[in-house]
């Protein structure tokens, strides 16, 4: 709430208030599961450069969080880079995974245990 006064009644005595004062714990969180998906993405060869946190405008929504990851805009070329990139990806795994399962199967199943 902003209150008003008049100058001729002196100024309002109030403590000094640091950075801290503007943190936004929701944006934070926010942010830091963004970096964790980006992280994750790069180690994949897949950079989205245009990846936000934005506030929700709850107003237009009926969404819950206060703000939500965009990850931007991509080209058809883009789309189908990236998609290629993570199939490769998924498909060394594989290839890795059925070798191991060749080589010994107790291995598996100690590598795939919880």
């Amino acid at each position: 709430m902003i209150h008003h006064r008049n100058p001729a009644h002196g100024l309002v005595a109030c403590q000094t208030v640091g950075p801290e004062y503007l943190d936004d714990p929701d944006r934070d969180v926010t942010v830091e599961a963004g970096v964790r998906l980006v992280n994750a993405l790069l180690r994949f060869g897949v950079n989205l450069e245009q990846v936000s946190a934005d506030k929700v405008c709850h107003t237009c929504t009926d969404v819950k969080d206060a703000y939500r990851i965009r990850l931007g805009i991509l080209t058809v070329d883009e789309t189908n880079a990236m998609a290629a990139q993570l199939g490769s990806f998924a498909s060394e795994f594989e290839r890795m995974r059925e070798l191991l399962c060749a080589a010994s199967p107790d291995k598996l199943a100690a590598a795939t245990a919880p």
